[in-house]
């Protein structure tokens, strides 16, 4: 079965904030197969009245230099690019698409593909969530079972090591697991 991690870096944290980047890897329980990952420019998210929140903002002041750096030295493209690039980049049929909490990426990244007049590429019912599958793992397991990122609070870092814990997750559940630590 193939799969997609999914994660977003935002200045807002309900639907119709701003997206700086979009990170996501295709992966199976053998290991990652595939990677997108762009930083999308502001100015053209927000001429499509999408918001930038105060209160996000200042969450990223405080996060580390690395994560910031990530997003300040990044190439940005335009929004309307960004998401014909990320429909593009997969085959999005039968794909079940991950997020870290259905609450957040899917319906921010929704409301970007709507005000940006685009379909969203992956089908209602392929959304999981990833965070309820670690919720279901006892809390010392999940701890062995983790992969932490090179860099937090980078999309495409976050989206390897999401996944990564799931392949994980996965494999421990079904009583195959086996150390798998793919470098994010």
């Amino acid at each position: 079965m193939r799969h997609l991690m999914l994660d977003l870096e935002t200045l807002g944290t309900t639907p119709g904030c701003v997206v700086l980047s979009i990170g996501a890897v295709e992966f199976d329980l053998g290991g990652i197969k595939g990677e997108f990952h762009a930083h999308i420019d502001v100015d053209s998210s927000t001429a499509l009245s999408l918001k930038v929140d105060a209160r996000t903002v200042m969450w990223w002041l405080d996060q580390s230099k690395e994560a910031q750096n990530a997003l300040l030295q990044a190439d940005t493209f335009p929004i309307h690019d960004v998401l014909d690039a990320f429909n593009d980049t997969f085959d999005w049929k039968d794909l079940k698409v991950w997020a870290n909490g259905a609450s957040f990426d899917f319906p921010i990244l929704e409301a970007v593909y709507k005000a940006a007049h685009r379909n969203v590429p992956w089908k209602y019912y392929n959304q999981m969530d990833f965070r309820t599958m670690k919720n279901l793992v006892p809390k010392d397991s999940y701890e062995l079972l983790r992969v932490r990122p090179g860099t937090a609070h980078d999309a495409l870092d976050d989206a390897r090591a999401q996944a990564s814990t799931l392949i994980n997750i996965i494999n421990w559940t079904n009583g195959t697991h086996y150390e798998q630590r793919i470098a994010a």
